[in-house]
């Protein structure tokens, strides 16, 4: 019997791919905690484990590698947002986003500092790429949010539900230090998921007038 042939997937990535993913992973740590001009690429090369120069194999500036951050993290939050409006005629779809958001920053948890980096600093050089994901992101959250209200749309309000929902989503990935002040562990504790899960929920309905 023949061998089997392996598909690329079955192979796993490259050692291109694992290299361009150590990247981005070491570039989300260091613009987190950097920002963006304070960034430097020395410094996500060494993070990396790789020579500064071998940097430009992947990405050809500081500028494009932020943008393959955001990209690499924002695209499936806006695709999740898409798909919970095309399932609109599943109320639990659209109540289940805020958790499915929840799962999405677990495996990005450096994107809430860089949210508030952008919040605070927009004018940054730089700073105008976070600026467009957070205003696509959050029109597309109106956009879900006004899919799944019954009734007369209060526009201003629904806008306040969707920032509360935003605030509370994001605000638990910046909060490491205060739950081990409170002495319940970390932020990836499978029982704190489910309680931030739970309560990011309970905003989404009443950011929807459920």
């Amino acid at each position: 019997m023949p061998a089997a042939r392996h598909t690329k997937e079955e192979a796993g990535p490259t050692k291109g791919e694992r290299t361009a993913a150590r990247i981005l992973d070491a570039a989300e740590v260091v613009f987190a905690e950097a920002g963006f001009q304070g960034a430097s690429l020395r410094e996500i090369a060494r993070r990396a484990e790789i020579q500064q120069p071998g940097l430009y194999n992947y990405f050809a500036s500081k500028r494009d590698l932020y943008a393959a951050v955001l990209d690499r993290a924002l695209t499936p939050m806006a695709t999740a947002m898409s798909e919970a409006m095309r399932d609109a005629t599943s109320p639990r779809a659209l109540e289940r986003l805020p958790a499915v958001m929840t799962d999405l920053l677990l495996k990005h948890p450096q994107m809430a500092a860089l949210f508030q980096q952008a919040l605070q600093d927009a004018e940054a050089p730089g700073q105008e790429l976070m600026r467009d994901w957070l205003d696509r992101l959050l029109v597309q959250g109106m956009d879900t949010a006004r899919t799944g209200t019954r009734g007369p749309v209060d526009r201003e309000q629904l806008a306040i539900g969707v920032v509360a929902m935003f605030n509370v989503t994001t605000g638990y990935f910046l909060s490491q230090r205060v739950l081990e002040s409170l002495g319940v562990g970390a932020l990836d504790d499978p029982a704190n998921v489910a309680r931030q899960k739970a309560l990011v929920e309970r905003v989404g309905r009443a950011a929807m007038r459920r």
